[in-house]
Order: structure tokens, then C-alpha cells, then sequence
């Protein structure tokens, strides 16, 4: 299983936890007493060595930050995370799709090794760099031509043979 990233946000920075509270903030990620006390072990320091451990809710956020920052893949302008892989990898011949936003380039490739889905956003002012590196795929690829949308030429033309096809049917 791969390593997780603790958000550190949820720690009061004042309290003392022990190792039930600690897992009861991370419910959700389900949290091993066990994983706290290996953390004790890698330089988690507690209150004191006394039972139960008791934890600093300061101590606590800079050791999930020091932790999440060690487990974060630094990833090159041209590299893409695969979830699969769980590492960087380069892109499947080069060929990205790209979608424009508000203020970023969402961009979308294949992963070369296991040609998983890969995605990645970008500023704006990066989008000539990527079109120097990568080749970039027809956008109508990446949309669903089947269901257009109502802002469309082509809805416009269905809605025009549906009122052909009635003026037809008035001479017959």
C-alpha cells in the first residue's frame, strides 16, 4: 500500500492527544493506533514516557508536515504522476490533450509504462512550452460528440430538420 498524506490542518495547535484521538481525527482515513506508535518510534516525541502516550498537538502538525512532505513525487515540466504506477512517468508518444480553464491548462495523457490515465494542470503562460514538447491531440477528442450541448451548431441543426420535417408534413 502506498505511503498517505495527513492533512495537518485538522490538529489543534494547543492540544495533547493520545494515540485514540489522534486516530479519531483521521476516521476517515482509517488510522492505526499502531501507525501512531511507529510514528512514536521514526521521532514522533510525546509529553513523556509515561502511559498513555501523550502527544503535542504542535509536535504533532510539524511531524505531519516534515512526514507528508517526504512522501509528496516531485514530478519534471514534462513528467505526469500516474496513480497506478504511483511514481513520475514520461507521456505515451508525447500526445496530451489539453482543455483550457479560467486560469490554468488542464491536461490530460496516457501513462507509457501501463497507459493509465494521467493528469496534470498548468498556468497559462506554460501552455507555449507545452506545445514546443508535446504534440498536442485534436481537442474534439476530448468531448462526447454523441450528446452535444445546447450552445452547439449542431443542436442549432436538429432543432431546424424538426421544424423542416413539420412544414413537410402540412403539404401532404
Amino acid at each position: 500500500m502506498s505511503r498517505r498524506l495527513y492533512p495537518h490542518n485538522r490538529v489543534r495547535y494547543w492540544y495533547a492527544y493520545d494515540v485514540d484521538e489522534i486516530c479519531a481525527l483521521y476516521a476517515d482515513l482509517n488510522l492505526h493506533p499502531q501507525t501512531i506508535r511507529k510514528w512514536i518510534k521514526n521521532g514522533l516525541s510525546t509529553i513523556d514516557a509515561g502511559k498513555p502516550a501523550l502527544i503535542y498537538g504542535q509536535k504533532l502538525i510539524a511531524f505531519l508536515k516534515k512526514n507528508n512532505q517526504s512522501n509528496k513525487c516531485k514530478t519534471a515540466f514534462e513528467e505526469f504522476f500516474c496513480m497506478r504506477c504511483q511514481d513520475a512517468r514520461p507521456v505515451y508518444r508525447g500526445e496530451i490533450s489539453a482543455t483550457q480553464k479560467a486560469k490554468f491548462v488542464k491536461v490530460q495523457a496516457k501513462c507509457r509504462t501501463c497507459k493509465a490515465g494521467m493528469y496534470k494542470n498548468y498556468k497559462m503562460a506554460d501552455l507555449a512550452n507545452l506545445k514546443n514538447i508535446f504534440k498536442l491531440v485534436d481537442v474534439s477528442q476530448l468531448y462526447d460528440d454523441a450528446k452535444p450541448t445546447s450552445k452547439t451548431h449542431i443542436a442549432a441543426q436538429d432543432k431546424q430538420r424538426a421544424s423542416e420535417s413539420l412544414q413537410g408534413d402540412l403539404f401532404l
